[in-house]
């Protein structure tokens, strides 16, 4: 049959198989050379048989598996390890702005606790009443100032003393001692007391409105730029003519001379200033003498320059620098007629000058 190698009915081979001839062992070289090339190029090909016997040989041409090193050292840049209480910098940046912010807060807080510190602007006297630091409460007009003046009265009243406002009158007096008081302040008092206080048993406390507006107030009083109506001008112009000296006051004035002050080894010469000379004559006829509460500026000037005979001030400037509100309201206090006395930071000055013998200018 076609295609068969063997006879299907007595099994004789028809045909001779082939033998496969086995397979060779080859190798070859070619090499190049030039003045600036060199290649090498080999081609090899074993039996199984054959493979191990050459491989010695053949492990100075070509390696029989491409060795990669697994093991290759890897080179690092290690770095540079932080002591053990370094903060890195990122980090320490990171701390040093949370630092400066909170720094900032404490900072913002301290500034708002200042401003809302009813001490700041209202000192005690003694007597209930709350006497004004500063008289310009950033009013454009009398009734402003009369108005701003009631409501924060009542507010640093009622933190100070923990308590409300008594009554209608005490306010009143307060005004008067305050030198803000006319005949018009108890109708601006109701108008504002109808909107920005809490009345209670005839006492007074601010209410939530209140305490919006006494937010502008204070952010206003804080603005050295801003500045108020100057009726504390306008009634020492009115009170001009009762600043006169009489006959009575000047017999007192020689009465007061002729009492005992610790005043009197203190050399005046070292005050140089109208407004120093002022401050030691209140002090003298206040604190020492204790001959009244508060003083009217030619009466205290007419006891300092006959009492203390080698003062060298001027009464207009001795006057000025009394009555001066804007810059020496610190050290001096106005009631509603015209007099004057001295604040508790006044008081320590004249005397830490008398304790010290020397004079550091206000």
């Amino acid at each position: 049959m076609k295609g068969k190698s063997k006879c299907l009915s007595c099994g004789t081979l028809l045909t001779i198989p082939q033998a496969i001839s086995p397979s060779m062992n080859t190798f070859s070289l070619d090499e190049e050379q030039s003045d600036s090339h060199y290649s090498r190029k080999v081609k090899f090909s074993f039996t199984d048989a054959s493979i191990d016997k050459v491989a010695s040989v053949m492990g100075g041409h070509v390696p029989l598996t491409q060795i990669v090193n697994s093991q290759r050292p890897v080179i690092r840049e290690q770095q540079q390890l932080l002591p053990s209480f370094q903060k890195p910098l990122e980090e320490t940046h990171h701390s040093q702005n949370e630092e400066l912010i909170e720094q900032s807060i404490n900072h913002s807080s301290q500034k708002n606790s200042d401003a809302n510190d009813p001490l700041n602007y209202f000192e005690k006297d003694g007597q209930g009443i709350l006497i004004s630091i500063n008289p310009d409460y950033k009013g454009k007009n009398k009734k402003s100032q009369q108005q701003r003046f009631s409501l924060l009265y009542v507010w640093a009243y009622n933190l100070i003393h923990q308590e409300p406002v008594p009554n209608k009158e005490h306010l009143n007096q307060a005004a008067r001692t305050n030198g803000v008081h006319d005949k018009n302040y108890s109708t601006h008092l109701n108008d504002v007391a109808s909107r920005f206080f809490i009345k209670s048993d005839g006492t007074y406390k601010l209410n939530p409105g209140g305490q919006l507006e006494l937010k502008n107030i204070l952010s206003e009083m804080q603005n050295l730029e801003i500045t108020g109506f100057e009726y504390w001008s306008q009634t020492r112009k009115n009170s001009s003519r009762g600043s006169r000296i009489t006959k009575e006051e000047t017999q007192k004035i020689e009465e007061w001379i002729q009492m005992q002050s610790r005043c009197e080894t203190f050399d005046v010469r070292k005050l140089e200033t109208a407004v120093n000379f002022a401050l030691f004559a209140l002090f003298d006829l206040i604190k020492e003498l204790k001959v009244q509460e508060a003083v009217k500026p030619g009466l205290a000037y007419e006891y300092l320059i006959k009492k203390y005979q080698t003062v060298s001030v001027k009464k207009d400037n001795f006057t000025k620098a009394l009555t001066n509100g804007k810059e020496y309201s610190k050290y001096f206090n106005r009631t509603h007629e015209g007099l004057y006395c001295l604040t508790v930071d006044a008081e320590s000055l004249v005397e830490e000058w008398l304790n010290q013998g020397s004079v550091q200018k206000a």
